[in-house]
């Protein structure tokens, strides 16, 4: 197929990584890909030499730009338009709304957006996140289906010679070190994590917290032994094989990449169970806290790292779950059933 990937964010979040991903698969199953997006995102230049890129700011209004990447999509026989994000899909939507071109939304997030009414099917991170698009008014019917994300574990099982974690930050081969991958904001819930790691280390002294991700912490939080913020990377998988333990503790979350990669990395998941990693971690695939409880996640953590035999339990079931659910493979296959159901609509 003829397909153009939209992607309106200029940062990296999970389903812009999602996308670069994605994008280069479909093209090496035979598909003809173009990437929409910002030229100064981040997307655009991970894909560089990979895909072709459309340069757009998704601008609604005036018309020009729609009818630009119209004039675009019908040149190059486009069949369709598979967006990610609140202003890629509002664009995707107005694209078949206006131009007839079929559009595919997915939809990484769970407040609930209008354009979701116009496209030809929608695809949500996980069950909790499409209950939630309906229950608050997006009915979808039989256009709403559930994908979850996919991950590679050859990117995640490899393990580079030495200790590149524990080097980064000057700990001792024996010290647990606690990873917690991703944008830091209120919602991923790192803060709860900083929060419990004074606990964590009254019971385990050796201890150490890192975030890996852009952002910051509030103040008072980020000043404090064992903690270390390490910011964006590009080595993630090489740092998350080395953690003890990943720490998952959003608040809300649609799906949870960080912890198919922990699982994929065989590194044991401890999250908070909100959202779609209820559905992730599910019947022993990780440990679950109570949701927006620092208290219970420094009782959780510090249980599981005084107990090695549960800690190597998580991982292997993990491993397990990633082999049954989350592999590119079986996610693209359902990936391309939809775009034919789109097509054949149109």
């Amino acid at each position: 197929m003829n397909l153009l990937l939209a992607a309106s964010n200029t940062g990296c979040n999970g389903a812009i990584v999602y996308t670069r991903r994605l994008a280069p698969l479909l093209a090496a199953r035979g598909h003809r890909v173009w990437l929409a997006a910002r030229p100064d995102s981040w997307i655009a230049a991970e894909t560089r030499g990979e895909v072709s890129l459309l340069p757009t700011d998704f601008s609604r209004w005036p018309l020009d730009e729609l009818r630009r990447v119209a004039a675009f999509c019908r040149a190059e026989s486009i069949q369709l338009v598979h967006s990610h994000l609140t202003r890629a899909s509002n664009f995707g939507a107005m694209l078949q709304l206006l131009h007839g071109i079929p559009s595919l939304a997915h939809l990484h997030a769970n407040h609930v957006q209008v354009h979701a009414w116009f496209h030809r099917r929608v695809l949500a991170v996980s069950a909790d996140t499409l209950r939630r698009w309906r229950r608050l008014g997006v009915g979808l019917g039989a256009r709403g289906a559930v994908l979850p994300n996919f991950v590679d574990p050859r990117a995640f099982a490899a393990r580079p010679a030495g200790d590149p974690l524990r080097a980064l930050i000057g700990a001792a081969p024996s010290d647990p070190i606690l990873v917690c991958v991703g944008t830091v904001d209120r919602r991923k819930g790192q803060d709860l994590a900083a929060a419990a790691l004074p606990a964590i280390r009254r019971r385990h002294p050796a201890a150490r917290l890192v975030l890996i991700g852009g952002g910051s912490l509030p103040a008072g939080l980020a000043e404090q032994p064992g903690l270390h913020l390490l910011g964006h990377r590009k080595d993630v998988p090489a740092l998350l094989g080395r953690a003890t333990l990943c720490v998952v503790p959003s608040r809300d979350e649609p799906f949870g990449l960080a912890a198919i990669e922990a699982m994929a990395a065989g590194v044991p998941v401890l999250a908070s169970g909100a959202g779609g990693l209820g559905e992730v971690v599910e019947g022993g695939a990780g440990a679950l806290f109570r949701s927006g409880d620092a208290a219970d996640l420094a009782r959780v953590a510090s249980d599981l790292l005084a107990d090695p035999a549960t800690l190597f339990d998580l991982a292997d079931d993990g491993a397990e779950r990633v082999r049954e659910r989350y592999l590119p493979e079986a996610h693209l296959d359902q990936l391309e059933r939809h775009y034919a159901a789109v097509a054949a609509q149109a």
